[in-house]
């Protein structure tokens, strides 16, 4: 009888309660990863989001080795290919994931096979924060969580001799992003080291260290929001604190937010109207679309950000809140259409965060009012030099 490990956006050795308990209970440990075939998507894959995906799933197979883990990489439906790789007495170990087809394969696998799953997906767990309504403005909700709620510390690994070395990280520009846990790790290390103290004033940059990239390894699992924390504070108990290393914790509750919301509104983050009441009936011409997805639209700081986009599989959360509001309000398409697109680019796609922010920009997720960006007056903030359009709209 084997400990099976069923992978998914949690591809990390380090803080992960499923791996530590099928450890602790069986002799005999295997790793399991099912891949989405590719001809779901609506939009083909991005290769940067590929690359990074790649570069993880070899980081974890190395560390999972070290651990006399093997590592199995599947593709296809989940119970199917759990069926075929489970033999009889064998016990599932996973994590809860966010999102509403995540849902429906748990429930599948719970129901097929003995198994165990824990939570460690999110900063906090849902039961720490109280009350049974979840608050569904996010100012509410921050004041629930900061007056209630806590956090647990990260599980370490408690084999000395698998402990990860962290390897350098190279100083330069913020591309090219490495997947896997020890870069994710060495990337906290490095940016809590000194550009987290001004975090809150240079996050709306698009440089290498404006903000923290953090996202692409948290959306994958590859860091822990919990590890993350962990560190956070270690570097506040060491230096002070201040409101930029405040600020990366208020972008971890935003993450959250996002998580909680979703899992309590089912699958109504992926319809038309979203969190609201009624319908919605949302234009779509592909034409457009095009235009938009191939950084066309004769808007140069829109260009700018989706050239950038398609090169690197990455954009800035500012970015990001332009070209969404772009698409929506000035050229009047389906909000769902952009969150799909970015669905198969984002090297760090986050299914909550996802669908949660374009929800919002399109004024039909968690907003009191919808919010709009003007691209020349965002440029004229942002990037008053011209220096990032014309590194992006250049020829």
């Amino acid at each position: 009888m084997s400990g099976i490990v069923w992978y998914r956006a949690d591809l990390r050795v380090d803080d992960h309660e499923a791996l530590a308990q099928a450890r602790q209970a069986h002799s005999t440990v295997k790793a399991v990863f099912v891949q989405q075939p590719l001809n779901t998507r609506r939009f083909e894959r991005g290769r940067a989001q590929m690359k990074f995906e790649r570069e993880t799933l070899q980081t974890l197979q190395e560390e999972l080795g070290r651990l006399g883990i093997e590592l199995t990489i599947l593709t296809g439906d989940v119970s199917e290919q759990l069926g075929r790789f489970m033999k009889p007495g064998d016990v599932v170990y996973f994590h809860r994931m966010t999102g509403y087809y995540e849902s429906i394969d748990e429930r599948a696998v719970l129901a097929q096979f003995t198994a165990h799953i824990y939570e460690t997906q999110t900063l906090y767990r849902r039961e720490q924060i109280g009350s049974d309504k979840l608050a569904h403005v996010f100012s509410a909700f921050r004041k629930k969580v900061e007056r209630s709620g806590h956090f647990e510390q990260p599980v370490a690994i408690e084999d000395p001799a698998a402990a990860i070395t962290l390897p350098a990280y190279a100083s330069g520009d913020a591309f090219p992003f490495e997947g896997g846990e020890m870069t994710g790790r060495a990337k906290l290390k490095a940016y809590l080291e000194g550009p987290i103290f001004t975090y809150k004033e240079t996050r709306n940059g698009f440089g290498r260290d404006d903000s923290s990239k953090l996202s692409a390894w948290l959306a994958n699992g590859s860091l822990s929001p919990r590890r993350v924390m962990a560190e956070l504070q270690s570097v506040e108990r060491r230096h002070g604190a201040n409101e930029s290393t405040y600020w990366l914790y208020f972008e971890l509750l935003w993450r959250d937010f996002f998580h909680f919301t979703m899992r309590e509104t089912g699958n109504r983050l992926f319809l038309a109207q979203g969190l609201r009441e009624g319908s919605n009936v949302w234009p779509t011409d592909e034409s457009i679309i095009s235009m938009w997805i191939e950084g066309r639209t004769g808007q140069p700081f829109v260009d700018a950000f989706m050239h950038e986009f398609r090169e690197t599989g990455w954009m800035s959360n500012r970015g990001r809140q332009i070209t969404a509001s772009y698409l929506i309000h000035e050229l009047g398409q389906d909000w769902r259409v952009g969150a799909s697109y970015f669905e198969s680019q984002l090297i760090d796609y986050d299914v909550a965060s996802n669908y949660g922010n374009w929800a919002y920009i399109a004024g039909v997720g968690n907003a009191t009012r919808i919010p709009r960006f003007n691209p020349i007056f965002q440029q004229q903030m942002y990037d008053p030099t011209g220096a990032f359009t014309r590194r992006w709209t250049s020829p």
